[in-house]
């Protein structure tokens, strides 16, 4: 994709510091709760991330996209519109405010559908020694210690970038495309640190009423069901 040399370079990102004595084993962390803005090269949009580990009813993750065009899930319904993956009491919706349309993505609570949940706080554990250090790069004007962490495909780990100044997230990244890999648009956001903030209100988490009830995205990049109406959403 076009994006591909500054999506590698983070934009500004440059090492700066390597394995240093003392600097390598420093401990990557994603907090309980955050809201921030980001950028993204990779999906050439801007919008907002919202994570809540300890909500009244579970779980949740918001992730909104000024411009979904560019996303694997959003993009493969609606283009040019603003569009939200709202992650939250067993379902991933894909909502789509401006032109009034919702629809679940996929149920993690059951099922055979591989369906991503709320990105669990464990990811950066090492339980597995999956986590690697990388030294320092700049992101977005901070200096930000930098981790692989391999998943399911270990040709293409994910990134993780940590502010050494604050110790909050930098940003993350995983390998995505849109319809075919020759497509590539990894799920990049770069977070902007100086309005990162600890807190968010578990409103902005609540299901839209046009989403509660609505239908299954269905193919090619979602789940078709099944229906799970034991799920009680308010």
């Amino acid at each position: 994709m076009s994006f591909l040399a500054k999506a590698l370079l983070l934009g500004t990102a440059i090492v700066v510091s390597g394995f240093a004595s003392g600097v390598d084993a420093v401990t990557p962390k994603w907090p309980s709760v955050f809201s921030t803005t980001y950028e993204s090269y990779w999906l050439n949009t801007t919008g907002k991330y919202l994570y809540l580990e300890h909500g009244s009813k579970g779980p949740a993750e918001r992730i909104d996209f000024d411009d979904g065009s560019r996303d694997h899930l959003c993009s493969t319904f609606h283009k040019n519109t603003p569009c939200s993956q709202l992650t939250t009491q067993g379902f991933r919706y894909l909502h789509f405010p401006e032109i009034d349309d919702c629809c679940k993505c996929c149920t993690y609570v059951e099922g055979t559908y591989e369906c991503g949940g709320v990105l669990s706080p464990k990811w950066l554990s090492n339980a597995t020694g999956n986590v690697a250090y990388h030294g320092i790069e700049t992101v977005r004007g901070h200096a930000c210690h930098k981790w692989t962490i391999v998943g399911l495909m270990p040709e293409h780990p994910n990134f993780y970038w940590q502010s050494v100044e604050t110790g909050l997230p930098c940003g993350l990244q995983g390998y995505n495309y849109l319809k075919t890999p020759a497509e590539r648009a990894d799920d990049q956001y770069l977070f902007d640190v100086d309005t990162m903030r600890l807190e968010a209100s578990e409103s902005l988490f609540q299901v839209p009423e046009l989403c509660k009830g609505s239908r299954y995205c269905g193919d090619p990049v979602c789940a078709t069901g099944p229906e799970l109406d034991t799920l009680a959403l308010a």
